[in-house]
């Protein structure tokens, strides 16, 4: 999730569990121990290449096994801090609860979260919200806006703390229930096309739960579609795009390449671009075009692989989007969810 998110809801926790003894610094105190495990972003810097760069970040500091190391430095330095009003214990367990509920919300999004290391680094994503999603977020930041002002003896504190993070919880079931609706519908239009394929996701699109993306495929084809909620008919376009997985067998085991396949979590494409660079492709997020069947008008993120003199690398594009093209996009995704 993106950081908004979790300083949000860790200051929502943070008031139900010490806002009666600290007030306004215990929801300060929640809101850093939600964001703690994204510290790692500061070290992709260190890496010595992208590739290494998309290991280190949701690595270690978002896995379950290393949090109850974690915990205990962070502890000690608030129990510390606030002088001993708060029994080292319940910091401890304080932080804890702060680092899993960013980890379950981070292996909520499509970008894959590595929890369950160092016994294994495959990405765990339950694909049933987006990176951003401001209606998942709205109710956290209208609890911030209004305790502030509250004395930490007021009842009502406690009260919108539960209301924030209750009515977060219900649009997350609501989003879950839109997501399995929506691979339902992706796999009855699969079947009545009578396309056979290896695996399918059904993952929200940026900024809302109301518009379902389908990324399914075989060894030779991807399969793109998107459902919104609202529409009537149980009908979706479905595109095909050739994956010409071909073109990355004379690099396919470089650290590279396999780390793109990695955190791609197999839903990607290659094309040729130009000389000896290869285009590749990640669609777990979905298109960020509907109306275009052009690689880089769907994908406009997208990475260039090629061979320099430390080897094969990769190198991610990303687009200078101006303003109106922000307009363009959410007026696409407002079109396309209610048309």
């Amino acid at each position: 999730m993106d950081s908004l998110t979790h300083i949000v809801v860790g200051g929502a926790l943070g008031e139900l569990t010490l806002g009666k003894k600290l007030g306004n610094k215990a929801i300060v105190a929640g809101a850093i121990a939600n964001t703690i495990p994204d510290f790692d972003v500061f070290f992709t810097g260190l890496a010595s290449s992208p590739a290494a760069a998309l290991h280190i970040h949701r690595s270690y500091t978002h896995a379950f096994f290393t949090h109850p190391f974690m915990a205990l430095p962070a502890a000690y330095l608030a129990y510390i801090i606030f002088r001993k009003e708060i029994s080292y214990v319940k910091w401890y367990l304080f932080f804890l609860l702060g680092f899993l509920t960013h980890v379950l919300m981070d292996g909520g999004t499509a970008y894959g979260t590595q929890m369950f290391l160092p016994f294994t680094n495959k990405l765990i994503s339950w694909n049933n919200l987006a990176v951003v999603d401001p209606l998942f977020t709205l109710p956290g930041i209208l609890f911030f806006l209004v305790v502030f002002f509250m004395k930490k003896v007021n009842p009502l504190r406690r009260k919108l703390a539960v209301g924030s993070l209750a009515l977060s919880l219900l649009y997350l079931g609501t989003a879950t229930l839109n997501k399995f609706n929506s691979a339902a519908v992706f796999k009855q239009n699969m079947q009545e096309q009578h396309i056979r394929y290896d695996d399918l996701t059904s993952t929200p699109t940026m900024f809302t739960s109301w518009l379902w993306n389908m990324v399914a495929y075989d060894d030779s084809t991807l399969y793109l579609s998107e459902y919104s909620v609202f529409q009537q008919e149980k009908k979706v376009d479905i595109v095909a795009v050739k994956r010409h997985t071909e073109l990355l067998k004379p690099i396919e085991h470089s650290y590279a390449a396999e780390t793109a396949i990695w955190f791609s979590q197999g839903k990607y494409f290659v094309q040729q671009g130009t000389g000896d660079t290869l285009d590749f492709f990640i669609t777990k997020w979905g298109r960020g075009d509907f109306n275009s069947t052009e690689p880089k008008k769907m994908f406009p993120f997208y990475s260039k692989v090629y061979t320099d003199k430390t080897g094969v690398t990769f190198k991610t594009v990303e687009p200078d989007f101006t303003s109106a093209d922000f307009r363009k996009y959410f007026s696409l995704i407002h079109n396309r969810i209610f048309e």
